[in-house]
């Protein structure tokens, strides 16, 4: 078998399965897989928030995708998708953005042996019953005994990293019209944050990745969708696919116009 029929038959391959594969509550079952997400209601209320309009986005952008070639394209409903995919973007950041500081902190903890003073310490009397705090020592004692749940957060956190990187990528852009630079007191201004196109095997509005003068890639709503409906399936990558996508975020700043 040569190169060519290997190319053909992965070229002919859709680069996006049907919409109707997905299950309804397939993103919500996805996050809770993450250790420690399912222990927290309002997280759970939240991601079944961002599931029902993953679900809306879905068929709106299959829609889309179909009558793509019409003579009267669904215009209407392009702006639509183009005005709503931001705003979903921003949640599933918030979302994890929530989930990891505290299954870091939890680790960290763990990691001291400090569990135990810090459910002590948000169970003390503070005049009236915190509902969420109670819950959160709770946690914090149920942790004490289940070491397995803290090297469960280890390594959920490695697997998410990726998926959470790019997505925090693009909604920095979009939200800040910066360029995600970690450890930069000033980050770069982002290249035309906000300007997106219709992705025509899916219909997903499709957002560029850039850093300076490098485009990184691009990267859909409905791809970043997918990377959470799959991580249950993600493996714990090893530290040098880590550290390679670390570096391939983070491009060394060159100027075009330097000599060499």
């Amino acid at each position: 078998m040569d190169d060519d029929h290997i190319n053909k038959d992965y070229n002919d391959q859709p680069r996006y399965r049907s919409v109707a594969e997905n299950g309804p509550g397939d993103l919500v079952e996805a996050l809770k897989s993450l250790a420690g997400f399912s222990e927290k209601p309002f997280l759970i209320v939240q991601a079944g928030q961002l599931c029902m309009v993953d679900n809306l986005l879905n068929a709106l952008e299959d829609d889309v995708m179909c009558h793509q070639a019409d003579d009267d394209r669904p215009r209407d409903k392009m702006a639509l998708l183009g005005a709503l995919s931001p705003m979903w973007i921003y949640a599933p950041y918030e979302l994890q953005r929530t989930w990891r500081p505290r299954r870091e902190e939890v680790i960290k903890l763990a990691d001291s042996g400090g569990l135990d003073f810090k459910a002590g310490h948000l169970e003390r009397d503070l005049g009236y019953r915190h509902y969420d705090r109670e819950l959160r020592a709770e946690q914090l004692r149920d942790t004490c005994q289940r070491p397995e749940l803290v090297a469960q957060m280890r390594i959920d956190l490695r697997r998410a990293e990726i998926g959470f990187t790019t997505l925090e990528f693009i909604r920095v852009a979009l939200a800040k019209h910066e360029v995600s630079k970690k450890g930069s007191k000033k980050p770069p201004i982002a290249f035309a944050p906000g300007m997106a196109r219709q992705n025509q095997y899916c219909g997903s509005m499709e957002y560029e990745m850039s850093n300076g003068g490098t485009i990184i890639g691009t990267v859909t709503r409905r791809d970043i969708a997918e990377t959470i409906r799959f991580i249950p399936e993600t493996e714990n990558p090893s530290d040098d696919t880590l550290a390679g996508f670390r570096a391939y975020m983070n491009p060394p700043d060159i100027d075009p116009f330097a000599r060499g």
